[in-house]
C-alpha cells in the first residue's frame, strides 16, 4: 500500500495482506523482509505507511497496532514509539490514534498523520513523546479532512494530500500552516511523493510536477491508467515508481 526509495538504490514496499515490509533492489530483487501479523516487537498489524528517504532507517506507521516503528535500512528492528502507552498519561488533546501517515526531515523529527482530538497530525520528539499536534478537523486554513499521505518539502517543511478535498496543504516544521495547492480539474489525486524541490502529483492516468522553486506546475506525463494505484515513489531523476496491490511499475521520466 505504500512505497519509498532510499539513496536512489532501494525500494521499500509496505503489504497489508501479509503485514510485512519489503526491501528490493532497483531490479525488484528481494533483499529483505520484517514483518508478519501481530502485536510482537517483530510484527506489524495494517503498516499503512513507510519512508526510508533519509538513507538511513525505515520508519513504519503500524496501523492497528497505534504505533510507529524505526528499522534499519536492512530492516532489522530499532525501536518503537507505542501510542497506547503514551495515552495513558498524555493529557487529551495529545492523545494519538490510527497513526496512517509517517515521515522524517533531515532534522530527525518524526510526523505522523493520525487521530489526535480535534487535529489530524503530530510531531514525534525522540520517539518519546509528542510535540506538537496541527491541521485542525475544524475550519480555518490549517484544516484537513481526510489527510492520506505527508512526504517533505524543500525546506524544512511538509505537504500534507487531503483525500476529501485534492488539496494539498503545506506546513513548516513547527506545524503552522503555510499555503494550499487546490485541485486540478475532476481527475482525483491517488498520491504525492518529493523530490529534488519537485513535489510528484499522481492521478489514475497522469504525472504532474510541481516545480516548489518556481511555484507552478512544471511537467505533465499521460500513461494508460493503471488500475488498484495506492502510491508513488522517485528512484532518481528519470524514473519514478508507481505501486498496485500486487506490483511495482517504472515510468520514465527523461
Amino acid at each position: 500500500v505504500s512505497i519509498s526509495t532510499a539513496r536512489e538504490e532501494f525500494i521499500f514496499v509496505s503489504d497489508l495482506e501479509d503485514n510485512k515490509i519489503y526491501k528490493l533492489s532497483t531490479t525488484g530483487v528481494e533483499l529483505s523482509s520484517f514483518g508478519g501479523s501481530g502485536l510482537g516487537q517483530n510484527e506489524l498489524n495494517q503498516p499503512y505507511s513507510i519512508d526510508a528517504s533519509n538513507g538511513l532507517d525505515v520508519l513504519v506507521a503500524d496501523y492497528q497496532n497505534n504505533r510507529i516503528k524505526r528499522l534499519d535500512i536492512n530492516l532489522n528492528y530499532i525501536l518503537s514509539f507505542d501510542f497506547n502507552s503514551y495515552n495513558l498519561t498524555a493529557e487529551s488533546s495529545k492523545k494519538i490514534y490510527n497513526p496512517n501517515g509517517v515521515m522524517t526531515l533531515s532534522t530527525g523529527e518524526v510526523y505522523v498523520l493520525c487521530d489526535a482530538t480535534n487535529y489530524k497530525a503530530a510531531r514525534i520528539n525522540d520517539y518519546s513523546e509528542i510535540g506538537i499536534v496541527f491541521g485542525s478537523n475544524s475550519i480555518g486554513a490549517e484544516r484537513l479532512d481526510e489527510p492520506v499521505k505527508l512526504v517533505k518539502g524543500n525546506q524544512l517543511d511538509m505537504w500534507i494530500l487531503d483525500k476529501k478535498t485534492g488539496d494539498l496543504v503545506n506546513f513548516n516544521n513547527f506545524g503552522v500552516f503555510v499555503k494550499k495547492i487546490s485541485k486540478r480539474g475532476k481527475n482525483p489525486i491517488k498520491s504525492i511523493a518529493y523530490f529534488n524541490d519537485n513535489l510528484f502529483i499522481l492521478h489514475p492516468n497522469e504525472l504532474i510536477i510541481y516545480d516548489l522553486k518556481k511555484g507552478q506546475y512544471s511537467k505533465y506525463y499521460s500513461f494508460p491508467e493503471i488500475k488498484g494505484l495506492t502510491d508513488i515513489a522517485v528512484l532518481d531523476k528519470n524514473t519514478v515508481l508507481f505501486l498496485t496491490k500486487d506490483s511495482v511499475h517504472k515510468y520514465s521520466i527523461q
